[in-house]
């Protein structure tokens, strides 16, 4: 059995699109973790169990340099789909080297309303975030996770965790 893993290296460059429309290229974005609620059970006193299929609120953050076209267009008070582009590389088992693709798809409702830091000499910086309904990520074409709040979708590494509790209701 193989020992070797490819050894996933920085990311080269990005891009961000709102709706279809390139609104940013190398920004630094946070996609949301998925946290699951908690309850107490008692098992040799308290433990903490996970409630698989209720999810904490997920966020978003884009941060973003300059005030641009671009910008406004990430500012819009009303849902949005984002896609977001990366390339990083990569180091092969036999030394060679690669760039491999990935990708992730966000639909968002608004969440703020960013400010912005004006200084003479320095770049204008905001941070835009936003409160995600769906989140799907790809990397090298493979899902890697597909979470729809509003469709009831929970799909972790091709494993759907939602479709018992769906098929009971």
């Amino acid at each position: 059995m193989a020992k070797w893993l490819d050894i996933k290296g920085p990311v080269v460059a990005d891009t961000v699109y709102a709706d279809s429309t390139l609104v940013a290229k190398d920004v630094a974005f946070t996609l949301p973790g998925i946290e699951f609620l908690t309850a107490d059970v008692q098992a040799m006193g308290n433990m903490t169990v996970p409630l698989i299929g209720l999810l904490e609120n997920m966020e978003l953050s884009i941060t973003k340099i300059g005030v641009d076209n671009g910008l406004r267009r990430m500012n819009r008070l009303e849902k949005q789909s984002f896609e977001f582009r990366w390339v990083q590389n990569v180091v092969k088992s036999d030394g060679s080297t690669a760039t491999e693709g990935c990708k992730a798809f966000v639909r968002t409702m608004p969440g703020s309303f960013p400010e912005l830091g004006v200084e003479v000499g320095s770049a204008t910086e905001a941070e835009n975030t936003y409160n995600v309904t769906r989140l799907q990520i790809y990397a090298n074409g493979v899902e890697i996770c597909c979470v729809d709040r509003l469709a009831q979708i929970l799909r972790i590494n091709g494993k759907d965790y939602m479709s018992q509790i769906n098929n009971l209701l």
